[in-house]
């Protein structure tokens, strides 16, 4: 088909595997030459540019992608006529679902394919041939590309080397993928080893690593977890193995999936690297580490805490635990999370339900009174805010015509390409912050006008609330608060006296 011009285009490019094994070879930067002649197409073809999408990983899948999974949204939206790529298999080559994504997004929105040499029209007779083609010849090669990808890998385990994203707690690695103990880490593999050994559980040993002040390996963490002091104690690369294939993943959906494998097919290299800990110890410590394993306690389908869901923690936002006290006339309600323990304390339970009924029935006079005796302004603000989204309007219509002049000023010699792709994404930027401020306050009107009949329905809600909670069970009062109650959080100090919290509640208002 005929090449068109003057179209609201995206620009996407895309790594891929083939392109950093080219890289290697001659060291040219393969993003910049794809930007360099996609831009070249749109300056020649007179098109709009609205956005650029770039990815640097060379995921095969969608879901890994999160470049244009953006991308595909903004195409379903109908936010541009095309999308300029340099070639169809840049936009993926995965399994016949991603084929799906991509085939709907742009033949339900017509949205239209460019490269530099062809235009795929989604309205055609031919797409869904062309597409289809393509898109099993790229996915063979992907296939291909796999293969040698994961024959590399068992190879290079089996040589005793190390290709795991990150090594073991306890290893550094060195030039030849080769483990090494890590000076600062190593004793404190040997520790856990050694506490598991004497007796000590999971967490004892966490919170001893955590009195230490030694941090955990997972950066988004402040304390150890159990779960991760587990997965050291059964971790064989402490012996000085380097095994792979433990896992399989395969991909449905999209999404992908584990499954263990059984011991005869992993690839397992002995004396790969030099042992953190002895086979004895090792044996020893994942025998008391099993030996202390207790079956978990039966569940129940009956629900005891009203507050379920509801009550959260004012400090790290977890849902607080609420504990039964047999020894005690009143439960116990507090944070669960190793971090808040010498932040803030719990409460007793009946005291934190009282709180919460009692900023309830608060909240229920407010609200009466507002309704009595409106805010004086009230009448003045929503006409003021429509005149804001006429002159925001007007503001949008300034700045597409700069946009449609930004063209002239490429093709006169005045910008060259970047300072062209610069400035046009900036119009694009404050337009569409426009609009979205315009959507904001198109929306705090139509909460304006309908705060008052939804104060009328909420009302006589939280009344029956109130009225019927007292003799209700705690399952029922659950769900009589969360007709009222969008969230609450529970905040006690330390150095707080006795009796003394703060429970803040978000109604559904």
């Amino acid at each position: 088909m005929s090449r068109l011009t003057d179209l609201d285009i995206f620009l996407y490019l895309r790594k891929s595997r083939k392109d950093i094994e080219e890289e290697r070879k001659d060291g040219h930067d393969t993003l910049q030459r794809h930007r360099t002649t996609l831009l070249a197409v749109a300056r020649k073809e007179r098109h709009n540019i609205r956005r650029i999408y770039e990815e640097v990983v060379s995921g095969e899948s969608i879901s890994e992608r999160p470049e244009i999974q953006t991308m595909l949204r903004a195409v379903e939206a109908g936010e541009a006529d095309a999308v300029l790529v340099v070639d169809l298999d840049r936009l993926g080559r995965g399994d016949m679902l991603d084929q799906g994504l991509l085939d709907r997004a742009f033949r339900y929105s017509n949205t239209k394919v460019i490269t530099p040499t062809e235009m795929y029209d989604p309205d055609s007779q031919t797409w869904e041939l062309v597409f289809g083609i393509k898109s099993l010849v790229a996915r063979e090669e992907l296939k291909a590309i796999t293969r040698r990808l994961q024959s590399g890998r068992v190879s290079s385990a089996s040589e005793g080397k190390s290709i795991s994203k990150k090594p073991p707690y306890g290893y550094a690695r060195d030039e030849n993928l080769r483990l090494v103990p890590d000076i600062e880490t190593a004793w404190v593999v040997r520790k856990m080893f050694e506490m598991m050994r004497d007796g000590h559980g999971r967490q004892q040993v966490a919170n001893e690593l955590d009195r230490l002040g030694i941090k955990p390996p997972n950066p988004k963490r402040d304390t150890w977890s159990p779960s991760s002091i587990t997965a050291i104690i059964k971790n064989e690369a402490y012996l000085g193995k380097i095994i792979w294939g433990v896992t399989k993943y395969t991909k449905r959906n999209g999404k992908y999936t584990r499954k263990k494998m059984p011991r005869d097919k992993w690839t397992i290299k002995e004396n790969a690297h030099d042992p953190l800990v002895s086979q004895e110890l090792f044996d020893a410590a994942n025998k008391a580490h099993t030996g202390r394993w207790r079956p978990s306690t039966k569940p129940t389908n009956k629900l005891s805490n009203p507050l379920a869901g509801i009550l959260k923690c004012g400090v790290c936002g977890y849902t607080m635990l609420y504990q039964p006290r047999k020894d005690r006339p009143s439960s116990f309600i507090r944070c669960n999370t190793p971090s808040c323990r010498s932040v803030q304390k719990g409460s007793a339970f009946h005291m934190v339900e009282n709180q919460v009924i009692e900023s309830l029935r608060e909240l229920e006079s407010l609200v009466e009174l507002s309704l009595n005796k409106p805010s004086p302004n009230e009448e003045s603000a929503v006409p003021y805010k429509k005149m804001l989204i006429e002159k925001k309007l007007q503001e949008v219509g300034e700045l597409d015509n700069q946009k449609g002049k930004l063209h002239d000023l490429l093709e006169r010699g005045i910008y060259d390409v970047d300072t062209f792709v610069e400035r046009q994404q900036n119009l694009v930027k404050r337009i569409d912050e426009i609009k979205t401020e315009i959507n904001q306050i198109e929306a705090e009107i139509q909460r304006e006008e309908i705060r008052q009949n939804s104060a009328h329905v909420f009302l006589p809600t939280l009344a029956t609330v109130l009225s019927k909670y007292p003799e209700s069970s705690p399952e029922k009062k659950n769900e009589l608060l969360k007709l009222v109650i969008e969230s609450a959080t529970y905040i006690r100090k330390k150095d707080w006296e006795a009796g003394r919290f703060e429970i803040r509640i978000k109604a559904k208002l």
